[in-house]
């Protein structure tokens, strides 16, 4: 006859055995990653390279999920209205953090409802102008541009309000230039009028310059990060002409509030190690983003701290919520 302490061990064990299948069935949950803007861009790029080695490593199916529309609002009200349970993933980035709730009355804040969980990597915007502007340096351009009247030289951005907005906005006013802004819906119908010359000057994310920087059409003159990008070697970064100004754009995952702890540090962890991997960083290289994979805490402080840069350049372009 088993002893009382065997029963108790037999009792375990089968208890772990019953538990053993649901948490297998809920690891097997598709995980989605809803993007707030249309397949094709740099940030369903960035997503679809993620996907396949996540899902590797989670041992779960990932699922990219362009949602755009509202200057990704729709996508963060997807999120907001799904359950806190582990199975959708939110693209944010300082649009959805900070651009947009500053510009739109959107009716949530982003940073109570949203649980940061990595950086998957952040991209300066690159300043690009057409090849009949006579310039080959970004002081031959702020010579150019304040040699002519004010607001006669259009630039493009990707809408009002979006980064390729912001960033143009705030080296100009600090460059003590003025330029006509013409707003696109997005930013390939801006950089194809950039390379048609019905505009002279776009700031874009560096895959959209880098896939026509042999067509003759356009040049490069700076980019918007700390440092030069490796592959604009030649580039150099705005603050090289004016201090202190570096603005870049990063590519985050967020939860919604009510997430479970273990479920946010389970996918930090698990894009930090894909964040190592060769493959994926020379992936995420050729669109011109450097993959980071950090922590809540990390990314949460990242937040924070671009929020002050981000809340200058709205205030310059004079936005006010609508």
């Amino acid at each position: 006859m088993p002893s009382r302490r065997q029963v108790v061990a037999r009792l375990g064990a089968s208890a772990a055995a019953l538990a053993m299948p649901a948490l297998r069935a809920q690891d097997a949950r598709p995980l989605r990653i809803v993007i707030p803007f249309a397949a094709g861009g740099s940030s369903d790029a960035m997503a679809r390279l993620l996907a396949t080695p996540l899902q590797a490593e989670l041992g779960r199916p990932v699922i990219v999920d362009p949602t755009p529309g509202g200057s990704g609002l729709l996508a963060a009200r997807k999120l907001l209205n799904a359950p806190a349970d582990g199975t959708m993933l939110l693209n944010i980035s300082p649009t959805t953090m900070i651009i947009l709730p500053k510009t739109t009355k959107i009716g949530f804040d982003p940073h109570e409802e949203f649980v940061p969980v990595t950086n998957m990597g952040s991209n300066p915007l690159v300043l690009g102008v057409h090849r009949s502007v006579p310039v080959t340096t970004l002081g031959e351009f702020i010579d150019w541009v304040k040699a002519r009247p004010a607001k006669s030289v259009n630039y493009a951005s990707g809408g009002t309000g979006t980064s390729t907005h912001l960033v143009a906005e705030l080296f100009f006013r600090r460059a003590g230039l003025q330029l006509n802004h013409v707003p696109y819906k997005g930013g390939a119908p801006a950089l194809q009028d950039l390379l048609a010359g019905h505009v002279s000057a776009y700031f874009g994310n560096p895959a959209e310059f880098l896939a026509h920087l042999g067509s003759g059409h356009i040049r490069v003159l700076a980019t918007s990060g700390e440092k030069r990008l490796p592959e604009l070697p030649n580039t150099p970064a705005l603050n090289e002409s004016i201090p202190n100004l570096s603005l870049v754009t990063w590519n985050g995952l967020a939860f919604r509030k009510g997430t479970a702890r273990e479920d946010v540090e389970r996918a930090s962890l698990a894009v930090q190690k894909v964040s190592r991997l060769p493959d994926y960083i020379a992936g995420m290289h050729k669109i011109g983003i450097s993959p980071i994979g950090d922590s809540p805490a990390q990314f949460a402080a990242t937040i924070r701290r671009d929020r002050l840069l981000w809340d200058e350049a709205i205030e310059l372009a004079g936005l006010k919520p609508e």
